[in-house]
């Protein structure tokens, strides 16, 4: 079909930038920001007519999501092989078999915070990538990638992809959904408009209106020489990033050159640079080189002096471009964008929002986990859905059977099968999706009662930095906490990493009146046995540390009742102990005890660190610290005198 609702004329911005990325192979990484699954998929369609207009290769589609695996990108050894000597075959993956050279395969990536592991490092390896060589399962390949790549990413959580990821893509992109006032209205708008888009989605493949194709086809045609204006432009664009990478000088250059391309221009001047620099959203400095302002004319009126027109340009460059007085890239209001469901459009934002976006990822956010004890992963974790399988472990069943209903029919009639049963394929295979379970875990048992007269965060910290590189799960037992439900109780927070704000939040929590230090430890107990003993567990280690002063001050029984009964005496101090002693019993468990060396009944941290047989490591007291800072501080200052 022939779209003509949609803009998709050179004067619209983001139509104008996929016409560059068409053009430019070095382009075909493109970001898009805030923009639905549904209205990313209208633009790979669009993006997919231009490639072919300009390459007239086939473009494939390919999407990639949470659940891809090492077999699904690369290949892997498959049964049902048509030869009889050789069994096995190999079925090649999704990006990987090498490519045939009349082909293009266009990748769509919908969330790219959401993309599993194996695809984020297949990703990093492909994209500018000009050989890719292939060493798996006795498979001996290399082949030219052909790939064009076409992700969407929320700004609010760019801070969870790795920055090696975001680096490659090339080309930022706005996609912004018009806001109404009403949320209800809004959210309603949304699903009319996603059923809309879904409808011309789902109807025959995108055709490009003819003048649109004869300018791309023009335009891969001509080659513009870059200027040296042009580059000393291009560094004052980039010179004010906070991160530098050489990657983004290169794809502001290449985005130039597309669209001097596009105008049928033989060089690439300053003009061309601030184009494609509004394009993606960057500005200049505020105080620019005085060597740079030779010109004292607008950044979109080009400089005829400077233009260097071709033969065929002289008499007629293209039949639908603008004079060389007025504005080449200036944008028309037209109502045609109005009735478009989604509108795409560039805007002055950062498009690096990486660069100053809070961390939260792994450190090594590419890098597969670490297994100390067991070379084979076994499904074990939480199921969360279904996803197609290669090989027969871990099947989920009813999703397995549900498959190979759909072909009963068509399979009894082709094997003669006149019983009725059920043929299963290996096409039909499901297995169930599930979420990682952590080998190690860090259980931390902290006293908020007994923080105030110490620095326990710098002692803390070893242990919170060895959790956060192993990915350990953890788990925080606040005992004595201002915020808590019951003071008479402690409480317990689990998380999967230590990103989670929850575990943030409850190490700052306030101190409490009360130290229900033996229910606390008898939480910690539970957890490890659950932990280490319970089913099929994978946790193989668990590190204990407890920041106390050893003063309970509440029995057990009053915290499993609720309520206390006097006298109380030293029944909360007893109570701790005697559960000490059975979590000194547990095996795998490395105990540690951060001593905060109170005024008051010091013994008490040696005593419970003895039942517990755990090392003790000293917390310095505030005092302790402020005489050393204020020492070295007047060591400094006799060496400077």
């Amino acid at each position: 079909m022939v779209i003509d609702s949609f803009p998709l004329n050179l004067s619209d911005s983001f139509t104008h930038a996929l016409a560059c990325a068409s053009l430019s192979p070095g382009l075909r990484s493109i970001l898009v920001f805030d923009i639905s699954p549904v209205a990313l998929q209208q633009v790979a369609q669009t993006l997919s007519a231009m490639l072919k207009t300009v390459t007239g290769w086939e473009i494939v589609p390919v999407s990639l999501g949470t659940f891809e695996s090492e077999d699904d990108l690369w290949g892997c050894l498959g049964l049902w092989s048509e030869s009889e000597k050789q069994p096995l075959h190999w079925q090649s993956g999704l990006l990987g078999g090498g490519q045939k050279g009349s082909q293009l395969r266009l990748v769509v990536i919908p969330d790219l915070t959401k993309l599993s592991l194996a695809a984020s490092r297949a990703c990093v390896m492909l994209m500018g990538a000009d050989v890719t060589h292939l060493e798996r399962h006795g498979q001996h390949q290399h082949w030219r990638p052909k790939f064009c790549w076409l992700a969407g990413c929320l700004r609010t959580e760019v801070g969870m992809v790795s920055p090696h990821l975001l680096d490659r893509f090339a080309l930022r992109l706005s996609g912004q959904i018009g806001e109404t006032s009403d949320r209800v209205q809004e959210i309603l708008e949304w699903f009319k408009k996603d059923e809309e888009l879904g409808e011309r989605i789902s109807l025959d493949p995108i055709v490009l209106h003819s003048d649109l194709q004869k300018k791309l086809t023009r335009a891969k045609q001509q080659h513009s020489n870059l200027t040296p204006e042009a580059i000393e432009r291009v560094f004052a664009y980039i010179s004010d990033q906070e991160v530098y990478s050489l990657r983004r000088e290169i794809a502001l250059t290449r985005l130039s050159s597309a669209i001097a391309q596009l105008e049928g221009f033989d060089n690439i001047i300053v003009n061309h640079v601030d184009t494609a620099a509004t394009i993606i959203g960057l500005k200049l400095p505020e105080t620019p080189d005085p060597m740079l302002s030779n010109s004292d004319k607008s950044p979109t009126t080009i400089d005829s002096s400077s233009i260097q027109k071709s033969p065929k340009e002289s008499t007629n460059r293209f039949t639908d471009s603008q004079s060389i007085d007025t504005p080449v890239y200036q944008s028309e209001e037209r109502e045609a964008l109005e009735e478009v469901s989604l509108i795409l459009k560039t805007t002055t934002i950062n498009p690096y929002p990486e660069d100053k976006a809070p961390v939260e990822r792994e450190a090594n956010s590419l890098k597969l986990p670490t297994r100390h004890f067991s070379a084979k992963v076994f499904p074990r974790g939480i199921i969360i859905g279904v996803e197609k399988a290669t090989t027969p472990q871990d099947l989920a069943i009813v999703r397995t059977i549900l498959e190979a209903a759909k072909f009963k029919n068509i399979r009894q009639k082709n094997r003669r099968d006149k019983q009725g049963n059920l043929k299963i394929s290996s096409k039909d295979w499901y297995r169930y999706r599930r979420i990682p379970v952590a080998e190690q875990m860090l259980l931390l048992v902290l006293d908020h009662t007994c923080l105030d007269e110490c620095k326990w965060q710098e002692s803390l910290l070893p242990y919170l930095s060895w959790a956060y590189v192993e990915r350990a799960s953890i788990c925080l037992i606040q005992v004595g906490a201002a915020n808590a439900q019951d003071e008479l109780r402690a409480e317990k927070i689990t998380a999967r990493s230590l990103l989670v704000p929850q575990i943030s939040a409850a190490l700052e929590a306030a101190k409490g009146r009360t130290t229900p230090l033996a229910h606390g430890l008898n939480l910690a107990l539970q957890t490890l046995r659950h932990a280490l003993q319970h089913g099929r567990n994978l946790v193989r280690k668990a590190v204990l540390v407890v920041i106390s002063d050893g003063r309970g001050n509440v029995p057990l029984e009053a915290s499993h009742l609720g309520r206390i009964r006097t006298p109380v005496g030293r029944k909360g101090i007893d109570d701790a102990l005697l559960v000490s002693e059975q979590i000194d019993g547990l095996n795998h468990v490395e105990s540690v005890i951060l001593n905060p060396q109170p005024k008051q009944y010091p013994e008490l941290p040696l005593l419970l660190a003895q039942k517990i047989g755990a090392k003790v490591v000293l917390i310095p007291s505030l005092e302790t610290w402020k005489a050393e800072e204020t020492w070295e501080l007047e060591e400094t200052w006799e060496v400077e005198e």
